[in-house]
């Protein structure tokens, strides 16, 4: 009986190590689990910043191009003016004198 009996104790020791390692092993796990968590929180974080960096530059630069348009567009304007009153020019300067 007493043989019994410790053969029973030392399988409950050796089951109780058994599942002590089991959940160290689980915990260890989880904490592995939890770090990544962490790190890809702050990855999300680092990318939704540089997604509003990223919107910022876009905004700035896309007022600059239509400055940059409209100044075209003016320039082109003074361009074409320029062309008439040349053509006015050059026609006046071609017509002949007229005698007074």
């Amino acid at each position: 009986m007493r043989r019994g009996l410790v053969w029973i104790l030392g399988i409950a020791v050796v089951l109780t190590i058994v599942l002590a390692v089991a959940v160290a092993s689980v915990g260890t796990q989880l904490d592995q689990v939890r770090l990544e968590r962490d790190d890809l929180e702050f990855e999300v974080e680092d990318i939704q910043d540089e997604i509003g960096s990223l919107r910022t530059e876009h905004d700035s630069i896309k007022t600059e191009r239509d400055a940059l348009k409209t100044k075209v567009d003016e320039q082109l304007g003074t361009i074409e003016q320029l062309k008439a009153e040349l053509e006015r020019t050059r026609t006046q300067a071609a017509a002949p004198a007229q005698p007074q």
